[in-house]
């Protein structure tokens, strides 16, 4: 098993597109029933998010502070995340994994990959939502050292508040 952590800063179209179709399938999917209940074709309501989902990623790249991970096995995305550095700290969204690659361990060792490149760049703080009802999710991230900091997450690029997500922390022991 050849296991690889790729980060980006930009990313081209076809980065993008397999990005938006091999780790993000599901929310996708999810996110276009949701979001398009008057298009009856569900792959037409899947094809308006994916290029939602192309634009956000444009967007989001184009700031210095962003950068997706992905974690690579055997040549597949399996899983990613997105990191914004906001002060002193990191913000963590999106983690998710293919479904097919789920309950492997790959969300964790996402996180892990990325908190061990961060501590060579120097200190490491983390900040995650979470669902309430998301009990992998919230597994997942005690299992990779974050305690539950909120009761009510914060969104901490717009400063909302959520009483459906857990604001979790993560701090590196040589952060202190």
């Amino acid at each position: 098993m050849s296991i690889k952590l790729i980060e980006f800063d930009v990313m081209d179209e076809s980065e993008m597109y397999r990005m938006v179709r091999e780790i993000y399938a599901e929310s996708n999917a999810e996110n276009a029933e949701c979001r398009y209940p008057e298009i009856v074709d569900c792959e037409e309501a899947i094809k308006q998010e994916e290029i939602l989902a192309m634009d956000f990623l444009r967007t989001f790249l184009q700031n210095e502070e962003n950068k997706y991970y992905v974690l690579e096995n055997d040549g597949q995305w399996v899983s990613a995340l997105r990191l914004t550095r906001i002060s002193d700290f990191y913000y963590l969204e999106a983690l998710e994994t293919s479904a097919e690659y789920r309950k492997k361990g790959f969300a964790a060792k996402i996180i892990n990959e990325v908190i061990l490149l961060l501590r060579k760049r120097g200190g490491v703080i983390i900040r995650s939502n979470v669902d309430k009802e998301n009990v992998p999710s919230l597994a997942t991230h005690r299992k990779c050292g974050f305690e539950i900091e909120e009761e009510n997450g914060i969104n901490y690029l717009t400063g909302e508040q959520s009483e459906y997500l857990y604001g979790m922390l993560y701090i590196d022991k040589n952060s202190i």
